[in-house]
């Protein structure tokens, strides 16, 4: 009976320095379609253009490189808006654990970026995780192999 190699869970990379801009299935693509849907919900679909064209004339990158740039992404909204670019990230991190299917739980104290960190760790330990359950399944599978080819 032939084994087939299970293939590995889709999961997010936890990484924003891979590439030059944000990969599908990635935690950088989710984080883009996050700022997108709540800049439109909050501001309107023109709006959320005026900015992205802002950022692109004034900061030299575009909405697809923002996961590299959050923080200039944030001075922009600071300086902007003021006390409203909290609302603003709350939302978006609000956003972004609802497209990866994770309860949103309020921690006080905790501000975007420290929402953020906690993804990319809670991410990298369930990759840790995954593989490490792959590599035991691995070498289940070859100890049967072997038992099988000595019988």
């Amino acid at each position: 009976m032939e084994q087939r190699e299970k293939p590995l869970k889709p999961l997010p990379s936890t990484s924003t320095f891979d590439s030059e801009y944000a990969l599908p299935g990635t935690l950088d693509s989710l984080l883009v379609e996050s700022i997108d849907e709540v800049l439109t919900d909050l501001l309107g679909r023109k709006t959320r253009e005026a900015i992205y064209d802002y950022i692109e004339r004034n900061y030299s990158f575009n909405r697809e490189n923002l996961p590299k740039n959050l923080h200039k992404f944030f001075e922009l909204l600071d300086r902007t808006f003021g006390k409203g670019s909290k609302t603003i990230g709350n939302a978006i991190i609000k956003k972004l654990f609802e497209k990866l299917k994770w309860e949103f739980a309020e921690i006080p104290g905790f501000e975007f970026f420290d929402y953020l960190e906690a993804a990319r760790t809670r991410i990298a330990r369930e990759l840790i995780e995954q593989a490490k359950s792959d590599t035991k399944e691995y070498d289940s599978l070859l100890s049967e192999r072997k038992r099988q080819s000595v019988s």
